[in-house]
Order: C-alpha cells, then sequence, then structure tokens
C-alpha cells in the first residue's frame, strides 16, 4: 500500500474563469471540464498531473516560504518562452537560474500565478522524470503538471508521514544556499532552504516534495482559503493507505480523504486509467 502518481491537484480560485485562461494561455494545458465555479486543465489523453479549479475565498498573497501547501511545478523545453508567456497571462516571474542538484545541475526559474500559486518551473532535459505529456509530443512546450509542493512547520515529520506512512521514496534530501537560490526564491541572503524530493516505487508521473527554509519570517498560512488546497493522489490500496496516513497523524475527513503536513487535503483514488 502507497502513494503513487498525482492525478489532480484542486486550486481554490478568487475568479475560476480568470484562473482557467491563465493556465492555458501561461502553459497551453487543455480545458477538459468547465462547469461554472469548477473546471478541469490538463493534457489531453494523459490522465495524471491535472489540475482542478474551483471557488475559493478573498486571501492575501503569500510568500514562497510561508506555511502551508505552496507551489505546484511543471517541466519546460524553454524557460526563457515559459516565463514570457507567464507575465503576458499575468503571472509575475523570476530570473532563470543554473545550480548545482547532487552531482549535476538544474536549470529552473519560479514564478507567482493567480490565486497565490507559486509554480517551480525546472528546464526539460535528457534526465528528467517521466512525462507522458512531454515524451507523447516532441513540440510540446510544457509537460503535464510535474510536482506539488507543501512548505510545512516540522520537515522531518512531514517527511516520516509521506514516506512512512504513504511509502513514497527520497529521491533527494539536501539543503540550498547561497546566491543562485536567493535568485531563484527571493529568499535573503542568509537564509537557506531544505528540498526533499519524493516519488513512489515506480516513480510514476507527477511527483511530490517537501520544502522548507531558515532564516525567514514565516506566517503559517496552512489554513489559507485560496491556492493549493488538494492533492489527488492514486494508491493501490487507497483504502489502506488511508487508514496508514491516519496512524501517522492524518486527520481523517472523509473515507479517502485527510488533512496532511502544512493543511495539506489528502484524496486517494485508485489507479488511473
Amino acid at each position: 500500500m502507497s502513494l503513487g502518481a498525482i492525478v489532480e491537484a484542486v486550486i481554490a480560485c478568487r475568479d475560476v474563469g480568470a484562473s482557467a485562461t491563465f493556465h492555458t494561455k501561461a502553459f497551453g494545458l487543455d480545458l477538459l471540464e468547465l462547469d461554472g465555479s469548477k473546471a478541469l486543465l490538463g493534457v489531453e489523453g494523459v490522465g495524471t498531473g491535472r489540475i482542478r479549479l474551483v471557488q475559493g475565498t478573498e486571501a492575501p498573497d503569500p510568500k514562497l516560504w510561508d506555511i502551508g501547501p505552496r507551489l505546484l511545478g511543471m517541466y519546460s523545453r524553454d524557460l526563457e518562452r515559459t516565463t514570457r508567456l507567464i507575465d503576458e497571462a499575468g503571472g509575475r516571474s523570476r530570473e532563470v537560474v543554473t545550480y548545482p542538484y547532487g552531482a549535476a545541475s538544474l536549470t529552473e526559474a519560479v514564478a507567482l500565478g493567480p490565486d497565490g500559486v507559486w509554480w517551480t518551473l525546472p528546464q526539460a532535459g535528457a534526465g528528467h522524470r517521466p512525462s507522458p505529456a512531454l515524451e507523447g509530443d516532441p513540440g510540446r512546450l510544457h509537460g503535464e503538471l510535474h510536482t506539488a509542493v507543501i512548505v510545512p512547520s516540522d520537515h522531518d515529520a512531514a517527511l516520516d508521514f509521506f514516506t512512512t506512512g504513504g511509502g513514497l521514496k527520497v529521491l533527494f534530501d539536501g539543503e540550498m544556499s547561497g546566491p543562485p537560490f536567493d535568485r531563484l526564491t527571493g529568499m535573503p541572503a542568509d537564509a537557506s532552504l531544505r528540498l526533499s524530493f519524493l516519488v513512489s516505487a515506480d516513480q510514476a508521473p507527477a511527483r511530490f516534495e517537501i520544502m522548507s527554509f531558515t532564516g525567514v519570517d514565516a506566517a503559517d498560512l496552512s489554513d489559507r482559503p485560496l491556492g493549493l488546497r488538494r492533492v489527488v493522489f492514486a494508491a493501490d490500496d487507497p483504502a489502506a493507505t488511508a487508514a496508514a496516513l491516519e496512524r501517522h497523524g492524518g486527520e481523517r475527513l472523509g473515507e479517502l480523504l485527510l488533512r496532511g503536513p502544512a493543511g495539506l487535503e489528502i484524496e486517494l483514488t485508485g489507479a488511473p486509467a
């Protein structure tokens, strides 16, 4: 029993229609469903990495390091073009930065989209994790949703929740600091961040990250009624996985729905078609 691919990320919006327009213009996502106060976006034919938009309640935009469900991520084949599209669609992108990542390097940009959702945008390359959208279309600029990221108050407890309770595997766990990361995130020069990158046992498309910061003034916005609120995970045994997450501190909200670290709602479903 373990968590698998991220099927959907649920964003509470100020204006569902305006948010849907942003995501189609900035990332080229397909509008799969639209029903008044709800919309579903993704890549046609790809059953994971989708974004569901629902109506939310007004709230100020968060800083990237504020506690809560905080970022979503998407691969790009051309970051200069991606950041231009984000800005033209009404977002605010930061500069493209290349930094050391383990034994290799990674080129990435960060941007703030509507509803206070921050975006992490890594450059797609030969070593990127599986992306059915990119692999299915060599000319496509963006993949489907690549990752969801939380900023918890207790990094180690959140890591235990998703690994021991959820069965995810740690692919990378390390501290990052210095000028490249200051420019990437906007954090103060004397601050640092810790990143844990988690994958399912089969490294299914769409993964999960835990990020925490030191040396910053962070507010607890785990109950913020706008922005990223829920992640829908595929699970080989949803009921057993829900029980395991509850044993490791999850708050049961429904049969297959829990609240986990950073206030993130976690919904479990069977394997996507």
